[in-house]
């Protein structure tokens, strides 16, 4: 699983979590219309990237499901209180997903991410890695 052995996990706190979105759900969001929800889950960044494709739906249901899964994988190892746009989904360099977390409470954890979407789904698998505080 997620080319992960025993030893790398050993004295981890290891999540996972995953999520499923109804792209239709996010099909009339509009940038001015919805500017208060919209900025309150997505960071500018993804924003711009949702609303430059052509269908910004999927692109904005895939991030919502990130985030869900993000924010599940912390619950499960103990992580709460966290805001839907402190969790960033953009793309390394080659274009694969990752997710940041942009709060300093966060900085010892390892996210990794898998976006996916269909014509009216989109889904987020996420694991999340944190070194035991007791090391």
């Amino acid at each position: 699983m997620l080319g992960l052995n025993d030893a790398m996990i050993r004295d981890k706190n290891f999540g996972i979590g995953v999520d499923i979105e109804t792209i239709e759900r996010f099909r009339k969001l509009d940038m001015l219309d919805d500017n208060l929800f919209l900025n309150r889950v997505f960071t500018k960044n993804e924003l711009d990237y949702c609303f430059s494709k052509d269908n910004p739906a999927q692109h904005l249901a895939a991030r919502y499901a990130g985030k869900e899964a993000v924010i599940k994988a912390l619950t499960s190892i103990g992580k709460i209180k966290l805001d839907y746009n402190s969790v960033e989904i953009c793309h390394n360099g080659n274009k694969a997903p990752i997710a940041r977390i942009n709060d300093k409470n966060y900085q010892n954890l390892q996210v990794n991410i898998s976006l996916s979407h269909c014509k009216d789904k989109s889904m987020a698998f996420a694991a999340v890695i944190e070194d035991d505080k007791h090391e």
